[in-house]
């Protein structure tokens, strides 16, 4: 069935400890102005970053009418919502964030997201008001680590068929979550912590490599907390300088958009 960003399928998002992660990136303000200018060093690894976090998600409603780790609660049940969508007030927060990004500066040279549901409807939608010809790219580098049903994804096959707007790579494996091996590609197995933070560093490789200076990236909690080390809520989105091969403590501050 066709899922389209503004009528969704199903949602949620799943929380790292970033603690370990807080020393691989140099992050500092973007210097913005008037023209959109950005004073960058002329170093290809330092990159403004525009960063949004996926909006609220239907996992997430559902999480937040059942409370675990309590022992006067429930225990821990996946409602099985695999690659969860947005829910009805993550689709209206979104849709307010456009004028915001449109008037992001300097304007994104290209767009990065994760090819999780939640993250596409939010990248389509928030993307509507920028420039034509402006390549929104899936990166499976970027997906949340699965911790949930709701980290498990779809093929590519029918991702692209929801969601023409955004080119996904041509090589891209059918089954491009983690698994640990397991040969059911639903089976809910958890990225270890050292695989999860092996993918970060590849990711931060593949952004550094990239010739674009300007990105925007829409992602979740964890993997933009490891990039920017900013601590978005769903559908907030950041302005950010790095440099991706900085083994540096994060300083400095980041102009923050809340959602309406």
């Amino acid at each position: 069935m066709r899922h389209s960003a503004m009528h969704p399928p199903r949602t949620g998002t799943a929380s790292q400890n970033p603690s370990r992660m807080r020393r691989r990136s140099t992050v500092r303000t973007a210097a913005t102005g008037a023209t959109g200018a950005s004073q960058v060093s002329s170093c290809s690894a330092v990159k403004v970053l525009h960063v949004i976090r996926h909006g609220a998600t239907e996992m997430a409603a559902y999480m937040a009418l059942h409370k675990y780790g309590s022992p006067h609660q429930e225990p821990l049940r996946d409602p099985l919502l695999y690659d969860t969508v947005l829910s009805r007030e993550g689709l209206r927060r979104v849709e307010a964030l456009g004028p915001a990004v449109a008037a992001l500066r300097p304007q994104p040279e290209a767009v990065l997201v994760s090819p999780l549901t939640r993250c596409l409807q939010t990248a389509v939608i928030v993307t509507s008001g920028l420039q034509r010809g402006l390549r929104v790219e899936a990166e499976p580098l970027l997906r949340e680590r699965v911790t949930l049903s709701s980290e498990i994804g779809r093929a590519p096959s029918e991702l692209t068929n929801d969601f023409p707007e955004v080119a996904f790579p041509t090589d891209m494996d059918d089954v491009w979550w983690y698994t640990g091996g397991a040969t059911d590609p639903k089976a809910i197995v958890k990225e270890p912590q050292e695989v999860y933070e092996r993918r970060l560093a590849e990711l931060r490789r593949r952004l550094a490599a990239r010739p674009e200076r300007c990105l925007l990236l829409v992602s979740h909690w964890g993997v933009l907390h490891a990039l920017a080390g900013r601590d978005l809520q769903p559908g907030e989105v950041a302005t950010v300088e790095v440099d991706l091969s900085g083994g540096e403590h994060l300083h400095g501050s980041d102009t923050r958009l809340r959602r309406s």
